[in-house]
């Protein structure tokens, strides 16, 4: 586990080492964010024993479950399938770990209801106040103060929230590019060049563009290498990706030059799609990108390529 590489997306959600003590006291030191990191590439980290272990079944039942619930938008004729995915999962749990039955085992039968009532569980989820709250926990160890911490959390918070966005300049532009150069006529093949021509109609490749390395546009984080939901396939809503090759500008507007991944299946071992590159060039505006914001990262298992998120996807 120590030895796996996350990708650069990951990487800010990856969890601590699991020491010999943890895994004694049946717990795993870590924060909600990072807790889902590992859960959602498990598979992944462990791919060569993964098969061997008799309750990964649960683990399959319950990642069926998380991606339900992280949709948004989400249908409601998903509703019966994620309410017999809820009993199956429990049933499980009684059979595998009945020794582990935490009082969230059974609030898991709720989110039927729940969804049904109030729309995607993913509106009402507290991941932003963990975030906001693991701020404080560490300032109260440090000063030794345990005094009114939820009001903390609701005021000085908050003030400072204020105080550092007053300050960024990125909030006062909804594109803000990080690492800008020139772009040299020499970091285009004739392919590359011919698909830039026939979107710009004319353009002097030494003087017209320039590059960056990170965009953020709308509050998304764009990467060089970083791979993104472009769209769904209308027969079966089967996600198509793109990896970014470079991020470029002409005329003040930036655009995303893309290479379009070849989407060959859903592996149900490691719960990821596989994907492989056909060099299909394309350039894309980040404002048409709709489906799924967050970047993804690229795993290498057995020389094949894969690509892992929690959630589903819908054109609905």
């Amino acid at each position: 586990m120590e030895d796996f590489q996350y990708g650069k997306f990951d990487s800010s959600n990856q969890p601590p080492p699991l020491l010999v003590k943890h895994l004694q006291n049946d717990i795993m030191v870590a924060t909600a964010s990072q807790k889902l990191c590992f859960f959602r590439l498990f598979p992944i980290i462990f791919h060569d024993i993964v098969d061997q272990l008799p309750s990964f079944i649960v683990y399959k039942v319950l990642r069926e479950i998380v991606d339900l619930i992280l949709s948004c938008p989400f249908r409601r004729k998903w509703l019966h399938t994620l309410g017999e995915l809820c009993e199956t999962f429990h049933e499980m749990m009684l059979s595998h770990f009945p020794d582990k039955m935490t009082p969230k085992v059974h609030f898991i039968r709720e989110y039927k209801h729940t969804i049904s009532d109030f729309g995607p569980a993913v509106k009402q989820w507290c991941f932003r106040y963990e975030g906001k709250h693991s701020y404080f926990k560490k300032i109260t160890v440090r000063t030794n103060n345990f005094k009114n911490i939820p009001k903390m959390l609701v005021t000085r918070y908050l003030l400072k929230q204020c105080l550092t966005f007053g300050h960024l300049a990125r909030l006062q532009s909804s594109q803000y590019p990080v690492g800008i150069k020139k772009v040299r006529s020499t970091s285009f093949d004739l392919q590359m060049k011919d698909i830039l021509l026939a979107h710009f109609n004319h353009i002097d490749f030494d003087n017209d563009l320039s590059q960056c390395n990170t965009l953020i546009c709308g509050n998304v984080e764009y990467r060089r290498c970083g791979v993104h939901v472009i769209g769904l396939k209308p027969s079966h809503e089967q996600p198509v990706f793109a990896q970014i090759i470079m991020i470029i500008k002409k005329n003040e507007k930036w655009w995303l030059f893309v290479d379009i991944l070849d989407t060959v299946c859903y592996d149900e071992k490691l719960s990821a799609w596989q994907i492989q590159s056909r060099a299909q060039h394309t350039l894309i505006d980040p404002n048409d990108l709709v489906h799924y914001h967050k970047g993804l990262d690229i795993y290498i298992v057995n020389s094949l390529s894969f690509i892992s998120f929690a959630s589903r996807l819908t054109l609905h």
